[in-house]
């Protein structure tokens, strides 16, 4: 029985075998769909590598973009650093061989010391209590903020906001506007005054007092929003970047250069800060002469202190 078995079996394999090399010899419907699938395959295959080939060249395009983009931009922040360079060495030898001030006249700006400035404080300014007395002022516009940044100044970084009387605005740009007046005599840049003190409340002067030994005892003008302090160990570059410098730049470029330009200037104005201190300093003896501005050329700190004199 299980040879008979084993005999069928053997047939039946036999015949499966025919059948099967028939099909491959003469495929049906179904072996034609097999090999339309196989050449459908290779197809997308063939594109896909074409695709990967594209690709791959715009990629290099790209890249290609890049380089020429890249080295334009340097080419650009080149010439412009150069042109900055050029403008700060002119102010540099400018400033050179000018004199510094004199103890004489040093002296002549510390003629009104702290009872003048208090006093004419008391004269034109409104007293800040606190945080709360200042909001007021502020609201009634007797105070008011000083911008951070003007054609003739800054305000400090970490000094802002500075609130003065009107009047202290208006010397400010009396001071500023003759200050580049005398500088543009010498053909240098239009350095701008560098703000670094302003109204300080009763409050916050008291707390001042107890910290700082520098600070003012008792009342201070400070308190009364007359009064700034400016520095004469540092001023600002000017407001607006020479067209030399920045001429054409597109606006995605525009802030870096103008730091590119600011850097080469407070490089200069770093140096000679002296020299450009002897400058403002005759300024300020002039306009304290005609009664617009008490000064004291400070020792201890490195400012001008300065006091509106009259209603500007």
């Amino acid at each position: 029985m299980f040879g008979r078995q084993r005999l069928r079996g053997a047939s039946g394999a036999n015949r499966a075998e025919s059948t099967h090399g028939r099909q491959d010899s003469n495929p049906g419907p179904g072996g034609a769909t097999s090999g339309f699938r196989r050449r459908a395959f290779t197809v997308p295959l063939l594109l896909l590598g074409l695709g990967l080939s594209a690709c791959g060249w715009v990629e290099g395009e790209r890249e290609a973009a890049r380089e020429e983009a890249r080295a334009e931009i340097e080419a650009i922040l080149t010439e412009r650093i150069d042109a900055a360079d050029r403008l700060a060495r002119s102010a540099d030898r400018i400033l050179s061989p000018m004199p510094v001030m004199t103890p004489g006249e040093e002296a002549e700006l510390r003629r009104f010391l702290n009872a003048a400035h208090i006093a004419k404080a008391r004269e034109l300014g409104v007293r800040a209590e606190d945080e709360e007395a200042l909001d007021s002022l502020v609201a009634a516009g007797r105070l008011i903020e000083l911008e951070d940044s003007t054609q003739y100044w800054i305000v400090r970084p970490g000094d802002s906001p500075a609130h003065v009387v009107p009047d202290v605005a208006a010397l400010l740009e009396v001071l500023g506007g003759r200050f580049q007046e005398r500088l543009a005599e010498f053909g240098l840049p239009p350095y701008r005054l560098e703000v670094t003190s302003a109204l300080r409340t009763a409050e916050r002067q008291a707390r001042l007092r107890r910290n700082n030994a520098n600070a003012a005892a008792g009342v201070s003008s400070h308190e009364f929003g007359t009064t700034v302090d400016l520095s004469y160990a540092a001023f600002a570059p000017p407001a607006e970047v020479p067209p030399e410098i920045i001429g054409g730049i597109s606006s995605d470029l525009l802030p870096h250069i103008r730091r590119i330009a600011d850097l080469a200037f407070e490089s200069v104005s770093a140096r000679k800060s002296r020299e450009l201190g002897k400058i403002f300093s005759e300024v300020l003896a002039e306009a304290q002469d005609e009664g617009i501005v008490l000064v004291i050329y400070e020792r201890q700190q490195t400012v001008y202190h300065l006091t509106v004199g009259r209603a500007m």
